[in-house]
């Protein structure tokens, strides 16, 4: 029987604590560095702090790949997408320096967060249920256009300094307290619309949501504090519109923070196998 594990990184926030195959999920850590930022202040010598994500270094996957290759004759490598973050090239560029022992397969999740956990759970049971790495990277290519995943992002700011936006542009945007919805496809950032109350946030959420027609799960990814979203207008829409669909809400984590902003919030959604968008 094939003996594949999963690595995935540390971004990766997972709908169950136990899953099926979950002991076959091995994480690579991210570094979390608080970067001091003076662009934009008015006042002489003000700064603020922002957290950034620094990814494993191509040494540190080989290390993995080398730990791995003992227990696994193949090992899945699942990471973010690589046009938010460069783990991926870091994963192949590993590939060149590890010639020995395990069978290794890199793929971009083009998602993150509990969308990324999501895949990695679909993985995972598969290679728990005898899967061969060529059958999981298979299931992998089919699962991966099944995750959606909407972000609001009212802390432009920490786009600008991951370079996906101006910075000046990034700033107007925080000073006008505007809540821009972003999604994600192919792995790169969209702007959807932006908003201007939780109502309006809501309502766009709801909006998304209606263009399926029967998602095997949805999950809510919520900010702390001021800025969260109240959940039970969700939970009686999904209870109304898809009763039969798996819901769970849960805590930004600090990997997502670093790279879009503890203000963020998120809807993650994972699209039945045959089904089609309304």
């Amino acid at each position: 029987m094939p003996n594949v594990c999963i690595l995935t990184d540390s971004t990766a926030q997972f709908t169950q604590s136990r899953f099926p195959g979950f002991e076959r999920v091995h994480l690579i850590p991210f570094d979390i560095q608080n970067d001091e930022r003076r662009e934009g202040r008015s006042l002489p010598g003000s700064a603020f702090i922002q957290r950034r994500l620094v990814a494993p270094s191509p040494q540190e996957f080989v290390r993995f790949y080398a730990r791995l290759g003992h227990d696994y004759d193949s090992i899945l490598v699942l990471t973010l997408s690589s046009l938010l973050n460069p783990t991926l090239s870091h994963a192949r560029a590993a590939l060149e320096q590890y010639s020995s022992g395990a069978r290794v397969e890199v793929i971009d999740s083009e998602t993150t967060a509990i969308g990324l956990g999501m895949l990695v759970q679909i993985a995972a049971q598969a290679a728990s249920e005898g899967a061969s790495l060529k059958e999981i990277d298979r299931q992998m290519r089919v699962s991966i256009p099944r995750v959606y995943l909407l972000l609001c992002i009212p802390e432009l700011t920490y786009l600008a300094n991951a370079g996906h936006m101006d910075y000046a542009q990034a700033l107007v945007g925080e000073m006008m307290g505007i809540l821009p919805i972003f999604t994600l496809e192919e792995g790169r950032l969209v702007s959807l619309e932006k908003v201007r109350t939780p109502r309006h946030l809501f309502e766009a959420f709801q909006d998304f949501m209606g263009e399926f027609e029967a998602p095997v799960e949805i999950a809510l990814i919520n900010s702390t504090g001021r800025d969260s979203l109240r959940t039970s207008p969700l939970r009686l829409f999904l209870q109304d519109t898809f009763p039969e669909t798996q819901f769970s809400e849960h805590p930004i984590q600090p990997h997502l923070a670093a790279l879009f902003g503890p203000r963020s919030i998120g809807l993650v959604i994972l699209d039945a196998l045959d089904r089609k968008r309304r």
